[in-house]
């Protein structure tokens, strides 16, 4: 099939005015002629290229819907095809199709989906005149609250959230915070109809959207990522000089999510500046947690500076942009950290002082963008912010976020695909037609769903026929959660949600939105200001004057090179100086790892991202006391002897002292990925859980090489011993079976099933299923002799046998 290239009717009238108006190419230029500096305005080097992506018209006509924004055609196998303007990563296709497996995923993306195999007997639905969008991803919002309507609290502004916090209602939902509640499902209800399929909120509803940051409720072949409201767990509001916070994580700790998503410098004070600082280097009793698992909340009191330091990292920010105008009246400095290379996501935050959905959020940054950054972001890059970008920021892109072959099927279709981007962009609650989970619907059109075999709760959007999956998701009706939640704060708006708070920049005495004399609405005269089509306010953590961090004067939001080209004078440029911000003219490297010394703390230890490696120990270091607990440690070429679901059983093959204090559990948190016998390196931070010694947080390496760890034949009352713990072992002196074993006589707490206990002189061990990987457990209880890994759990030594061969002689 044949297609035709252009650049796209918009694109061409963009760069006709471009050219007639001698405008910017979609990013601004600092103003040449404003300002207190005009000639080095002149030689400013010239802003990102803003091209827009290719458009290619596919052949095939898409008929019109016949009624409402999509059409659809039962097929006979599971597949489906979406054909309408495909929003691809790097080209718009229009007539084009989006073809998904029977499994869910993305088959194929463009115009020549119609060879694929998969696509005979697949369910059409043809939207002609709709965008074809990865559906979007809320990376930060707090469901337990977002119930609720937004909280009034006029022209008030504040520079902290610890201001805030106290004085403000911030009720949770009155219909409840748990999976199961009125209130959690109503929030995630919300997303849906904007096109969300996927969040992390601090919570979890128990179905519709992907909630990221809770284990297992994602779908996701990942473990949850890591919300921290308080990473320096300052909840208690109390300042802490010198970093002497109560973080909440270690460098260590923080290397193991997929992705970390703490709360950083909300506010514009040198409390939020310090924030930072404690949270970015490794030194004086700071945690560098800026790394490229790590997506910064927030980030607004920061200097040019500080965002460098994130984008050099790889680190990400997720700008809030409604709540931060809303209680700061100032949010991030977003073209720096842009200019820097650095990712931006969207997030919503809540509906107390944020927005309802990421439709308003995105319409909230288009508005921001449009009127107090001169058009900086284009279209396409405001899109990114709530697809890819936001995939990103919640180490997720390897599934979702785009419409590319490989990836799950989380779609989202909205009406006016004439418009492209913008048709995400500008969405109202009647324009969403379609959502899709892993090719499984969840919200649209009746007509569409009944195609898909859906019969779902029907739903009135502004005068358009809508269903939605609740019943199927929740077990309860769309209807029965809208008789508590709707009196509160509705699902969806038909024009702007009531009480919604505005995007439009104030603080009272400081400045009051654009004027004639202010383009950019920052309080600072266009005369006077040296970002004059920016916004550029003066901050509390600025010293009395806009931010210029090059003194060139152009402010840094406008300036496409804001810092020095040798921020710490020594001689060699940022971008070739392996420690930007500390002075080595001598670029030492002792370990190679592109850190120089003067700035890694562990100079003699490779660690080119990510923290320092953890300090070697042995087992028997970890088993004898000789490692405290809340030390890191790395353990080298043990092998695995038990795998459970969540953890493992790891020994040393040729232990100084002998079998004993040679074994230790590991906890992974999720699927281990190694076997029994795989001989790997363990990396994490000791813990006593319960009495049991443990290396937890942990990263397990396979080396490739396997080995054969033999049991040691060892009596029943050595078995119950700390010296055996976490060790291989065979009772070799049972005398009797109690069976089963009710283990509420250990713990009033404990019901653990299918227990069972052996006995012998002075001593008994309670055989424990938790690493046993065959179907038969039942037939063997009461066998002996019994093999297992030992381990303390309720106040009693437990055994894990393995398999069907870990019992009998």
């Amino acid at each position: 099939m044949q297609s035709r290239t252009s650049v796209g009717v918009v694109g061409l009238w963009t760069l006709a005015l471009a050219v007639a108006c001698g405008g910017s190419d979609g990013h601004d230029e600092p103003d040449a002629t404003a300002g207190p500096d005009a000639g080095a305005a002149a030689d400013a080097a010239p802003a990102p290229d803003a091209t827009p992506e290719p458009t290619v018209t596919c052949e095939d006509d898409i008929p019109a819907a016949t009624d409402g924004i999509c059409d659809a055609t039962a097929g006979t196998t599971g597949a489906v095809v979406v054909r309408g303007t495909v929003l691809a990563p790097d080209t718009v296709y229009e007539r084009g199709a989006v073809l998904i497996d029977a499994d869910g995923a993305i088959a194929c993306v463009g115009c020549d989906c119609a060879t694929n195999p998969a696509w005979d007997g697949a369910t059409v639905i043809d939207c002609a005149g709709a965008a074809i969008s990865p559906a979007l991803i809320n990376p930060h919002d707090h469901m337990t609250f977002s119930e609720n309507p937004p909280v009034d609290h006029g022209t008030t502004r504040y520079d902290h959230r610890h201001d805030w916090r106290g004085s403000l209602p911030a009720p949770q939902n009155p219909h409840g915070t748990g999976a199961t509640s009125t209130g959690n499902r109503w929030v995630e209800l919300r997303q849906v109809f904007a096109g969300t399929t996927a969040m992390a909120g601090s919570g979890q509803a128990d179905g519709m959207v992907r909630n990221l940051d809770r284990a297992g409720a994602h779908g996701l072949p990942m473990t949850a990522v890591k919300f921290d409201t308080f990473p320096l767990g300052d909840a208690d509001e109390q300042f802490h000089a010198n970093c002497q916070w109560n973080y909440h994580e270690t460098e260590a700790s923080v290397a193991t999510y997929p992705a970390y998503l703490p709360h950083v410098a909300e506010g514009i004070d040198d409390y939020a500046a310090e924030e930072f600082r404690c949270e970015s280097r490794s030194t004086g009793g700071a945690r560098d947690f800026v790394e490229d698992n790590v997506s910064h909340i927030h980030a607004i009191g920061l200097t040019a500076a500080d965002y460098y330091r994130m984008a050099r990292d790889g680190a990400e920010i997720i700008w809030s942009v409604r709540s931060n105008i809303d209680l700061y009246g100032i949010t991030a400095q977003v073209t720096v950290f842009d200019r820097f290379g650095g990712t931006i996501a969207l997030g919503t935050d809540w509906s107390l002082s944020g927005s309802i959905h990421m439709g308003r959020e995105l319409a909230c940054a288009d508005a921001f963008n449009r009127e107090h950054l001169d058009g900086y972001f284009t279209d396409r890059e405001l899109w990114q912010m709530a697809t890819i970008n936001a995939a990103r920021a919640t180490a997720t892109d390897a599934w979702l976020g785009s419409l590319e072959v490989g990836k799950l099927a989380d779609i989202a279709v909205f009406d006016g695909g004439q418009r492209q981007h913008r048709a995400v962009i500008e969405a109202t609650a009647a324009d969403v037609a379609l959502v899709l989970r892993s090719g499984e619907a969840l919200y649209g059109e009746p007509d569409v769903l009944a195609a898909l075999g859906e019969s779902c709760d029907p739903v009135d959007v502004c005068g358009r026929p809508r269903a939605v999956c609740a019943q199927r998701e929740f077990g309860t009706s769309y209807s029965a959660l809208a008789s508590q939640a709707d009196a509160v704060y509705p699902a969806f708006f038909c024009g702007t949600p009531a009480g919604e708070p505005s995007c439009a920049p104030t603080r009272p005495g400081e400045f009051d939105g654009v004027t004639g004399q202010d383009a950019d609405g920052d309080g600072i005269g266009d005369a006077d200001d040296n970002c004059p089509r920016v916004f550029n306010p003066i901050r509390p953590i600025d010293g009395g004057v806009q931010p210029d961090a090059d003194g060139d004067g152009i402010g840094d939001p406008c300036d496409d090179t804001p810092l020095p080209a040798d921020l710490d004078g020594d001689g060699v440029d940022n971008d070739a100086d392996n420690c930007p911000f500390d002075a080595n003219a001598d670029q030492a490297d002792a370990d190679g790892d592109e850190r120089g010394d003067a700035c890694d703390p562990c100079p003699d230890a490779a660690n080119p991202s990510g923290p320092c490696p953890p300090p070697a120990a042995t087992i028997a270091d970890i088993q004898t006391g000789a490692v405290d607990p809340g030390r890191p440690v790395r353990v080298v070429d043990v092998v695995v002897t038990g795998v459970g679901a969540n953890s493992i059983s790891v020994q040393d093959p040729n232990p100084a002292g002998g079998p004993a204090y040679s074994g230790v559990l590991v906890f992974t948190g999720g699927a281990p990925g190694v076997e029994v016998g795989d001989v790997v390196t363990v990396e994490g931070t000791v813990e006593e859980y319960f009495g049991d010694t443990e290396i937890g947080s942990a990263t397990v390496i396979a080396s490739g090489a396997q080995m054969s760890i033999a049991p040691a034949p060892v009596a029943i009352a050595d078995a119950a011993s700390e010296a055996y713990e976490g060790v291989l072992v065979t009772i070799t002196d049972i005398e009797s079976v109690d069976a089963p074993w009710d283990c509420s006589a250990d713990g009033s707490g404990c019901t653990d099933p299918n227990l069972w206990q052996v006995n012998g002189p002075g001593a008994s061990v309670v055989v424990y299923d938790r690493f046993y990987q065959d179907a038969d457990w039942a037939a063997h209880v009461g066998a002996t002799p019994v093999t297992g890994v030992m381990m303390y759990r309720w106040n009693r030594r437990r055994i894990m046998p393995r398999t069907a061969a870990d019992f009998g002689p």
